[in-house]
C-alpha cells in the first residue's frame, strides 16, 4: 500500500466505533496528520456485530453518565455529524423480578440524578407498550421514552465521514503487525503494517477490540480482553405488535435476555443476557476469522423459549435467521481507556457489550486522555478505565447491583 505515509502525528489501530470518533474528536481539537488503520474496512469487527440497543439503564453510575452525555449525538446526529445514525425512539423497557423490585428503584432514582428520562411505570402500562407481554411473570418495570436503538454501521460511517472532513485519513484493508517501540521498549516510535511498511509516530491509540491483547502483548503490556461468543437470533413474530406495530427494545432480567425490535421490518432480534457460562474464542481464531457465524442449534432453542415464556401469545412467531458475534470482554466486564507504561501508546478497547450506546463520549474521553493527560468530560474520572486497576483489584462497583443475573452489562 505505497499511499502510506511515512510519518503521523497519531496512529489509530482499528477503524471501528472508537477508532472513528476518537479520531474525529482528536481533528476537532486541531491534531493534524491523523491515520486509522483498519485490517479490513471500516465496522467490520465488533461495531457491525452490534445490536445496537440504547439505554440509560445501568447500575454503574459512571456509566450512566456516559450514555446520557452521548445520548445527544444519537439524536442529533444529522446536525452534529452531518449523517444521520438510525436513531429509533422506540424506548427502552426494563423489567425484573420480585427479588429485585427495590432494587430497581434505587437505580431508577440513581439515573434520574444523572439525567435519564427514566420512570417507573405499572403493569397497566406496561400492557399498553406492549399487550402481548405476560407481565404476571415479573415484579416491577422501568421506562425511558428516549432509549430505543440506532444502527452501529450508519454510526460508523458517520463518525468516519465526519474525521475525513474535518482531515483524518482512513486506510482500511491495512492491517498492524505491530508496535515498534524504543530499545529500551519504553517509548513508541511507529507502527509496522502487514505489508511491511513502516509509519512513524509518537502517539499509538490501540482501537483494535479484542486484537488491542496481542499487539500490546508484543510490547510487553498485558491488557486482558477476550473475545467471547453472543449468539443472537432474528424472529418474525407472526403478527403486527405493540401499538400500531411499534414496541419498544426491551431488559428481560427476569429470563435474561434482551430483545430489540426492528421498525422498518417489524422483526425483533433476541440476545442472550446470562453470561453465567461465557463461551470464549481463542484469540488465534478470532484474529483469523476462524469462529462459528451462527447460532448454535441449543442456543436458537434457549433465546426461543425464553421469548414464549415472555410472550405467550406470540406461538406463531417464526425463526428468521442468527448469527453469532464476538463481545470484547475484560475481566470485569468495564473498558480500557487508559495509557500504558510504554509512553505515547493508549489503548481504548475491551468494551463487553457497553460500546455502542456510549460511543459519542468514549471518542471524547480518549481524546482528552490523549491530549490533557484526564478527563475534561463532567462526573467522569478516566481513573475507573485504567489498565492497571485489574491486578490493583480496584474495579468500578456498580451502585446497587441486580442480584439474579451473572453478567456486566447493567
Amino acid at each position: 500500500m505505497s499511499n502510506l505515509p511515512q510519518t503521523a502525528d497519531v496512529v489509530i489501530i482499528g477503524a471501528g466505533l472508537m477508532g472513528c470518533s476518537t479520531a474525529y474528536e482528536l481533528a476537532k481539537r486541531n491534531v493534524k496528520n491523523i491515520l486509522v488503520l483498519d485490517k479490513k474496512a471500516i465496522g467490520s469487527g465488533a461495531t457491525g456485530q452490534s445490536s445496537g440497543v440504547l439505554r440509560g439503564h445501568y447500575s454503574y453510575e459512571l456509566l450512566t453518565r456516559m450514555a446520557v452525555q452521548s445520548l445527544e449525538t444519537f439524536q442529533h446526529a444529522k446536525e452534529i455529524l452531518g449523517h444521520e445514525v438510525g436513531y429509533q425512539p422506540v424506548g427502552y423497557l426494563f423489567g425484573v423480578d420480585d427479588e429485585n423490585i427495590e432494587t430497581l428503584k434505587l437505580n431508577v432514582e440513581m439515573q434520574k440524578r444523572n439525567g435519564v428520562n427514566t420512570s417507573m411505570v405499572t403493569m397497566e402500562e406496561v400492557k399498553e407498550i406492549w399487550p402481548e407481554m405476560d407481565t404476571d411473570l415479573f415484579g416491577a418495570f422501568a421506562f425511558e421514552p428516549q432509549g430505543g436503538y440506532g444502527d452501529p454501521v450508519l454510526t460508523n460511517q458517520a463518525f468516519a465521514n465526519a474525521a475525513r472532513a474535518l482531515g483524518v485519513a482512513i486506510k482500511q484493508h491495512c492491517g498492524v503487525k505491530r508496535i515498534i517501540t524504543s530499545e529500551d521498549g519504553s517509548t513508541v516510535l511507529g507502527v509496522e503494517t502487514t505489508d511491511n511498511q513502516t509509519i512513524f509516530t509518537s502517539c499509538v491509540i490501540v482501537a483494535a477490540g479484542v486484537g488491542a491483547h496481542h499487539l500490546m502483548k508484543n510490547v510487553g503490556v498485558d491488557v486482558p480482553i477476550r473475545g467471547q461468543r453472543a449468539q443472537l437470533v432474528y424472529v418474525s413474530p407472526g403478527k403486527s405488535i405493540g401499538r400500531a406495530g411499534r414496541v419498544p427494545s426491551f431488559g428481560d432480567f427476569k429470563h435474561d435476555q434482551y430483545i430489540k425490535p426492528e421498525v422498518s421490518s417489524g422483526h425483533l432480534l433476541l440476545g442472550n443476557a446470562d453470561h453465567a457460562d461465557p463461551q470464549f474464542i481463542d484469540p488465534a481464531d478470532y484474529d483469523a476469522d476462524n469462529y462459528p457465524k451462527h447460532a448454535t442449534e441449543k442456543a436458537i432453542e434457549t433465546a426461543i423459549e425464553k421469548f414464549l415464556s415472555c410472550f405467550p401469545s406470540l406461538d406463531q412467531a417464526k425463526l428468521l435467521s442468527s448469527y453469532s458475534a464476538a463481545y470484547e470482554i475484560t475481566p470485569d466486564g468495564i473498558p480500557f481507556i487508559s495509557k500504558t507504561p510504554i509512553e505515547g501508546a493508549y489503548v481504548c478497547a475491551g468494551f463487553s457489550g457497553h460500546g455502542f450506546k456510549i460511543t459519542p463520549i468514549v471518542g471524547k474521553l480518549t481524546a482528552d486522555l490523549v491530549l490533557e493527560g484526564e478527563s475534561k468530560q463532567p462526573g467522569i474520572d478516566l481513573a475507573s478505565f485504567r489498565i492497571t486497576r485489574i491486578a490493583e483489584n480496584d474495579s468500578l462497583k456498580p451502585a446497587h447491583p441486580y442480584t439474579t443475573t451473572v453478567n456486566h452489562h447493567v
